[in-house]
């Protein structure tokens, strides 16, 4: 009798104590769960909730990577830097960035996001969705996983060569496209080129690569800028794609191209 009455107060207990704490499982608020799985995974930016006329326009970007390091673009810079996450907060920085000048509303996007980076303190997993909040759980900026590839056709808009990233030489126009099969084509401003490349996840190797020799009457730097480009290319060990923008990485971590999308 006394073991009976023991084993039903316990059960009250147990179904009092699951009852008090939400054993249910249910969560009536619809609020996307905290925390959840960030690294690896591209993030693209709801660039269009900034709140900002003609941001759509604009790519940003961010990816965490393995030991704890960031890197993204901001919608006109590359940035990287570190990142810590305990459960479900998470902040960022130190960040770098480079610093390139971008008028109108890519510069407005930037400055905004540059700004949302530095007061995260907390994030938010709901399937593909990435809430970056706030201390009080606001949502600074709002992501969506992004699916990345090199495939396709891509206009360059920088090269590292000489010591330093340039932009393209006024009067030239360098190419890439990425072609299912395995093959790489496109134009190094006086010259085309073609060559074998293979990606896997995130890393990418290109070459050897095959050029024609027509002598370069260009603009001036269009030689030099040539010469650097196809070594640029050479040199790269992975990628990063954001939308319509793709940036190429050397060994040493170093922008060595950045394209966007042709058309």
């Amino acid at each position: 009798m006394n073991i009976r009455r023991g084993a039903v107060c316990a059960a009250l207990a147990l179904a009092a104590l699951t009852s008090a704490c939400g054993g249910s499982g249910d969560d009536s608020s619809g609020a996307a769960p905290a925390g959840g799985p960030i690294a690896g995974r591209q993030w693209l930016l709801d660039t269009a909730a900034l709140g900002i006329a003609g941001a759509e326009s604009v790519s940003s970007s961010i990816r965490f990577g393995a030991g704890k390091k960031v890197t993204g673009n901001d919608g006109c810079n590359q940035f990287t830097g570190s990142y810590s996450r305990d459960g479900a907060d998470l902040t960022l920085g130190p960040l770098a960035s480079t610093q390139m000048g971008c008028p109108g509303v890519a510069g407005q996007v930037a400055q905004k996001v540059t700004t949302s980076l530095g007061e995260v303190r907390r994030y938010a997993v709901s399937g593909t969705a990435l809430a970056l909040q706030d201390d009080g759980g606001a949502t600074l900026l709002s992501y969506r996983e992004g699916r990345t590839g090199v495939t396709g056709a891509w206009d360059v808009t920088s090269v590292l060569y000489d010591d330093g990233i340039r932009s393209v030489v006024g009067g030239t126009t360098l190419t890439a496209t990425f072609g299912a099969d395995g093959r790489v084509s496109g134009s190094s401003g006086c010259n085309t080129f073609h060559g074998p490349y293979e990606e896997q996840g995130t890393k990418l190797g290109i070459g050897p690569l095959a050029s024609t020799r027509k002598a370069c009457n260009g603009p001036e730097g269009a030689q030099a800028q040539e010469r650097g480009y196809l070594e640029a290319l050479e040199s790269v060990v992975r990628f990063e794609e954001a939308g319509t923008r793709l940036t190429l990485f050397n060994a040493k971590g170093q922008m060595a191209v950045t394209l966007d999308r042709a058309g």
